[in-house]
């Protein structure tokens, strides 16, 4: 997020620079046939596979960054580990099992790390049937996913501060497609949706919240001058901000199935969002 398998050029002699191993199962030897799949996103790429190649580099170059490592623990992950990969996430897809890698990682400031040569392979069982990529190894396009309700995954980026870029989901005609991010998220078991407010600023971010029905929870009182400030400003759900850093700062509001924190960072005085989080009753 040193090699990556990167698929924009599938000529045979890229693979063997790689180091091209077909160690996982071909669809043809199982008689399955290969998912239709599809990426609407002009920076990431998207292609049925059968085979993972060995990652390029070693785990030196993602030592920096071990607290975005997981440890595999189904066999499609074990699968990518066992390649030299280093594993950033694990999440079920539906039938399938979506899991994200990455080749190289650095560490930033604040507990962050730029992840690249990211990638995230679908599975069916411990059989790799789909492989996502950015444009080039250098490339900060893949790092991290999270699950979400339904049976969709959330792909994020793998920059200092991770933005969400696309939703994967199996479309009913079975096509595995990486779409743009969902209008909105549904949340505590469907008793509430989180509408899409990444990357707005929160004065703008609050207004669209109250109307899926997430009311603003006055935050107490601080001497702390930067949510004094946003408390000046209307933005009375201002909760706490960080000082330094990235200049994070959270917001509360409640709704109608738990309690939403939103997050943001910047030192604009009216920050954008770059994350939430729901507590469900």
């Amino acid at each position: 997020m040193s090699s990556r398998f990167c698929f924009p050029a599938i000529a045979a002699s890229a693979a063997l620079a790689l180091g091209f191993a077909p160690s996982l199962p071909a669809v043809a030897q199982t008689g399955a046939p290969a998912p239709r799949v599809q990426s609407d996103l002009k920076d990431i790429r998207m292609r049925a596979i059968t085979s993972l190649p060995k990652a390029g580099g070693s785990a030196d170059d993602r030592n920096s960054c071990s607290w975005r490592v997981i440890q595999p623990k189904s066999p499609a992950a074990k699968l990518v580990a066992a390649q030299g990969w280093a594993v950033t996430a694990d999440v079920p897809m539906g039938s399938y099992r979506a899991v994200s890698f990455a080749g190289q990682m650095e560490a930033g400031t604040s507990g962050t790390c730029t992840i690249t040569q990211g990638n995230v392979a679908v599975f069916d069982g411990d059989r790799l049937v789909a492989l996502a990529y950015g444009k080039s190894p250098e490339d900060p396009a893949i790092g991290n996913l999270t699950a979400l309700e339904g049976g969709s995954v959330r792909v994020w980026d793998g920059d200092l501060i991770g933005s969400p870029v696309g939703d994967l989901r199996v479309e009913a005609d079975g096509t595995l497609r990486l779409g743009k991010l969902a209008d909105e998220e549904s949340v505590c078991k469907g008793r509430a949706k989180v509408p899409n407010v990444y990357g707005m600023p929160i004065d703008k971010a609050r207004k669209v919240l109250a109307a899926s029905g997430w009311n603003p929870v006055r935050g107490g009182a601080s001497s702390e001058s930067r949510q004094a400030g946003l408390v000046k400003r209307g933005i009375a759900e201002a909760e706490s901000c960080a000082g330094t850093g990235l200049a994070y700062c959270d917001f509360g509001y409640s709704g109608p199935a738990g309690r939403l924190t939103v997050t943001t960072a910047g030192e604009k005085s009216l920050p954008n969002v770059v994350g939430y989080d729901v507590n469900c009753r």
